[in-house]
């Protein structure tokens, strides 16, 4: 997931290493740009970005809300909290959004305000979404009532059908939004009240069934039964999502008869709950698909029988797919045969030679680790050796799980590696296993990786030390929160002392290390009169072409990045390195394992479209860590919103993401940007 992008040709309009006070007198293009310029900065401009929230012109007030959000500055929440009281609906909707992404609690008694006065219905959406992000007593109480408010009387179930998860103005936008915030509040018990009527579901939408699926209360499991027999595909997937992760064993009838479904992304889900569940009765509804001619429902299956009960019967067929000619499948093999047979395991392993792709040795290392044996140990030792780096971080984590604190020395050491993802992998085993006295060699780890362009090693052990008890550990996330050469890397610790009660140090802002942007060109569609084209990217794959529409208006640096990128060939060759089917498509690395990037990163340009199906968005490892690699959906992801950039959509070819194999190139990507 990862991380940093390239930009413009065009020269730079302003520094982004310093920023002068503006003149007293600017066009409406240059207060745009002046905006841009602080957003991508960090910076508030010492009280620049509160002025232009007051500015004469609505567009540039609501591009300064937006800009105030995605700062993130909780110094700027009152002024926002003023302009939800804008005589234009559009800057209230804003204001509304980015107090959301602020989360700073002066904002509930405003929000909850509009959630009931406001006339508006997408003012009235984006503060429930808001409040759902702000949290608390108030915020939960007035979503119940505002969802309520908002259920047809003289309907007993509310059925919802062709509504666009995808739109930020759908007309069903403001009750999705209200039971996504009470999702993302955790307050089961509020959703119950609203999802539940006399201990029926209340609606038959996916919406509804997504709420209850990220939940996991079974309080709610009359949803989810409720949704398996939907006429509504996603709303019958979902179901079998949230019936495994309860693990109600009087749920096998039901995900067996979803693994038949006719709707290929309901049998995937349904297979990987019955994996969850790991009832052996489940064999016989996975069997089958050992044979599927669908390449993911056998990989998916081998995965599911891997965490079930071992059934002797399907060595050979298990064994014969060790061989098979998709790295996808064979690796997943490997997963399975060695819970279904150890000795089988280790016969077979005897004879082969070393896979030629590093994916499918990564696999071979975790298999070890499930089997877990002395062999499979000595194994696992031995490919410490492997000449791909990419392959160390899964033989690492695969010695934690099978050595356990017998694995510190090992990783202790790898803090030293030249290749910083192998660095963070050991970080990451170290910080799961907390062994006593290690913050001092997290820290040394630390201090080493700080001329990294890649900031994986550094996140790392921020995320190790705040898994520590300690004083010393407490000490070095002070130092790091300090010190550290990366806003983010400052972020992420001051973050971890926040949640450990101790003082917190504000990040502070920078430049970012990269080509130099031209605003100007990037906010040109705000300027009036001005035509705004949509460029396109047509990706070419061995499966068909997927066109991507880019949204050169709400995420102009994020577009600009991959069309300059795309232009100069770096996608390329690459592949799709992480395809989860019902999930995500995502490519654009270099390395391949989701760890690479240009070398620099982006600004994360957080916008209010909400992750539907065929959404386009960039990955990144921690706010503003962007980069080169971008992922399609593959169905509607609401949990994504607000935490990542949705810089595009696909327009045509989302059934040829759905294609998509591990592994897949991107052959080239051609931009058409109208000129």
């Amino acid at each position: 997931m990862r991380r940093a992008l390239a930009l413009c040709a065009a020269p730079l309009l302003l520094a982004a290493a310093a920023s002068p006070p503006p003149p007293p007198s600017l066009s409406r293009g240059e207060k745009m740009v002046r905006i841009l310029l602080l957003e991508d900065r960090r910076s508030t401009g010492d009280g620049e970005l509160d002025r232009y929230l007051s500015d004469g012109d609505r567009g540039v007030r609501r591009r300064a809300a937006l800009a105030a959000g995605r700062i993130g500055d909780p110094a700027l929440a009152p002024s926002l909290v003023t302009r939800m009281n804008d005589g234009e609906a559009e800057v209230r909707q804003m204001s509304a959004f980015a107090l959301g992404l602020i989360g700073d609690p002066v904002g509930v008694e405003r929000l909850a305000a509009a959630l009931t006065a406001d006339g508006d219905p997408i003012v009235r959406a984006r503060a429930a979404e808001a409040l759902g992000r702000l949290g608390g007593p108030r915020a939960s109480a007035e979503l119940v009532k505002f969802i309520r408010a908002n259920l047809p009387a003289d309907a007993p179930v509310l059925t919802v059908r062709g509504d666009d998860p995808g739109s930020a103005r759908d007309p069903w936008l403001a009750l999705r939004l209200a039971l996504f915030a009470l999702v993302r509040m955790k307050d089961a018990a509020a959703a119950e009240s609203v999802l539940l009527e006399g201990g029926r579901s209340r609606f038959d939408w996916w919406a509804a069934t997504w709420s209850a699926v990220r939940l996991e209360s079974p309080g709610l499991k009359p949803v989810l039964t409720a949704a398996a027999g939907s006429s509504d595909p996603l709303s019958r997937g979902l179901a079998a999502r949230g019936l495994g992760a309860l693990k109600g064993q009087d749920d096998l009838d039901t995900l067996a008869t979803l693994v038949k479904d006719k709707d290929a992304q309901v049998q995937v889900l349904a297979v990987r709950a019955l994996g969850v569940l790991a009832d052996a009765r489940g064999v016989a509804a996975l069997a089958p698909l050992l044979k599927s001619p669908s390449l993911a429902l056998r990989t998916e299956a081998l995965l599911s029988l891997a965490a079930m009960p071992p059934d002797p019967a399907l060595r050979p067929q298990v064994v014969a797919l060790v061989g098979h000619e998709d790295e996808g499948v064979r690796g997943a093999a490997l997963r399975a045969l060695a819970k279904l047979d150890r000795e089988e395991f280790a016969l077979v392993l005897s004879g082969l030679d070393p896979d030629p792709a590093w994916s499918v040795r990564a696999a071979r290392a975790m298999a070890l680790a499930d089997a877990g044996d002395e062999i499979s140990q000595g194994i696992l030792l031995a490919m410490l050796k492997d000449e791909d780096v990419r392959v160390l971080p899964a033989v690492l984590e695969g010695l934690r799980k099978a050595r356990g604190a017998d694995a510190v020395d090992t990783l202790r050491r790898h803090l030293e590696h030249p290749d910083p993802v192998v660095r963070a992998a050991a970080a990451q085993g170290l910080g799961a296993l907390a062994p006593p006295g290690i913050a001092r060699a997290l820290l040394d780890a630390w201090k080493r990786s700080q001329p990294d362009v890649e900031l994986d090693a550094r996140l790392a052990v921020v995320d190790a030390l705040a898994a520590l008890k300690d004083p010393d550990a407490d000490a070095a996330l002070k130092q790091i929160a300090g010190e550290d050469g990366a806003r983010v890397v400052r972020a992420r610790a001051s973050a971890a002392l926040k949640a450990r009660g101790l003082p917190t140090v504000w990040p502070g802002f920078e430049p970012l290390a990269r080509p130099r942007l031209d605003y100007r060109e990037a906010m040109a569609p705000y300027e009036p009169g001005l035509e705004v084209f949509t460029p396109r990217a047509i990706l070419h794959t061995r499966r068909g072409r997927i066109e991507i529409h880019l949204d050169v208006v709400e995420s102009p640096l994020t577009t600009a990045s991959f069309m300059e990128l795309a232009r100069r060939g770096f996608y390329d060759g690459l592949p799709f390195h992480r395809v989860i089917p019902a999930f995500v498509a995502q490519g654009g690395d270099p390395r391949g394992d989701g760890s690479g990037g240009p070398g620099y990163m982006l600004r994360c340009e957080i916008g209010q479209r909400p992750f539907g199906r065929g959404a386009v968005g960039m990955a990144h490892s921690g706010k503003d860590t962007g980069g080169s690699q971008f992922f399609i959906a593959l169905s509607p992801q609401p949990h994504l919103d607000g935490g990542y950039t949705l810089f595009g959509w696909v327009a045509a070819g989302v059934e040829v993401a759905d294609a998509l194999r591990p592994g897949d190139l991107i052959d080239r990507v051609e931009i058409w940007s109208g000129r």
